[in-house]
């Protein structure tokens, strides 16, 4: 219950002192990997409907550019939270007391 009051109190943090994205990385990261699973079986299936080597090729295709989304989302993601630790250390080392 206290998690959901700091992430709806981050939400509504307008002056931006707490960083939400570190909390809803994972969340991020599920929604891309359905979402894309979701568009091979629509292609797959519009595919099948054009004729069987159509539906064929567009799943090994599918198969080939979820993988290589995937993955991009995945390096997108680990960036930003690269660059939080960085702002992180930045922000220590100019404020020591803090």
């Amino acid at each position: 219950m206290q998690d959901e009051k700091n992430f709806l109190a981050g939400l509504f943090d307008f002056s931006f002192n707490s960083l939400l994205t570190r909390r809803i990385v994972k969340l991020l990261y599920i929604i891309s990997i359905l979402g894309g699973g979701i568009a091979v079986v629509a292609c797959v299936v519009v595919g099948m409907q054009h004729s069987p080597a159509e539906g064929l090729i567009n799943l090994v295709a599918g198969i080939v550019a979820l993988f290589v989304g995937v993955l991009f989302v995945r390096v997108l993601l680990e960036l930003a939270l690269v660059i939080l630790k960085i702002a992180e250390g930045i922000d220590r080392a100019t404020h020591p007391g803090n």
